[in-house]
């Protein structure tokens, strides 16, 4: 295999010991400006109940919660290396109740009893093995008038990368909005954002009330 295709298995599902030394690093710094962005633009509430599919080493889960009180931040994640990690950076925040992190695959799991008011997914849509079963999935546990915030990387400068191609499937703006709005959110519009020449986006989806 590849050291590309090494790398791109990997930041799909880090293991290992590579997943567990190298790959937190890659994503703290690498979705540092993401979290940033989502974390901003999904404003949470002392009382929301919020999901982030594929937390990965936590990060931004820790951030939301600082405004939570009676809400519920909830991770999930199907490496258990991230959610080790996730745990450990979260540890106080869980053990007071307002945040949980679940080992499991979105996609499959059966385990979320929650009816969240805003879900979001940071550099996670490349993955998906099958988008518009996710994204019903997402719509499944909002409640009405709930938001999903999709952040990703502009396609144009993922193209540059050596990234195996049968692991990342690229997407334009135009490819999430319109995946957004054909399986059933309304009013999505897609913020972007510049940092050093690099571009970003972030769609921002409601589910009908």
């Amino acid at each position: 295999m590849s050291f590309s295709s090494y790398f791109s298995e990997q930041a799909r599902k880090p293991s290992g010991l590579f997943g567990h030394i190298v790959m937190p690093i890659v994503f703290d710094r690498g979705n540092a400006f993401l979290n940033g962005f989502v974390n901003e633009i999904m404003a949470v509430q002392p009382n929301d109940r919020v999901l982030e599919i594929g937390c990965g080493t936590g990060k931004l889960v820790k951030m939301m919660a600082k405004r939570i009180d009676n809400g519920l931040i909830e991770g999930i994640d199907f490496s258990s290396t991230m959610v080790e990690i996730a745990q450990r950076r979260n540890r106080k925040n869980i053990a007071r109740g307002t945040v949980t992190i679940v080992e499991d695959d979105f996609d499959e799991t059966t385990s979320l009893n929650t009816i969240f008011t805003k879900a979001c997914s940071v550099n996670t849509v490349y993955f998906w093995k099958n988008p518009q079963h996710t994204v019903q999935k997402v719509i499944n546990v909002l409640k009405p008038a709930g938001k999903l915030l999709l952040a990703f990387e502009d396609i144009d400068q993922l193209r540059k990368r050596k990234l195996n191609a049968d692991v990342f499937k690229l997407y334009s703006k135009n490819d999430v909005a319109r995946l957004l709005t054909n399986i059933g959110f309304s009013d999505v519009c897609i913020e972007s954002r510049e940092k050093r020449k690099l571009l970003f986006h972030c769609a921002v989806a409601t589910k009908s009330a």
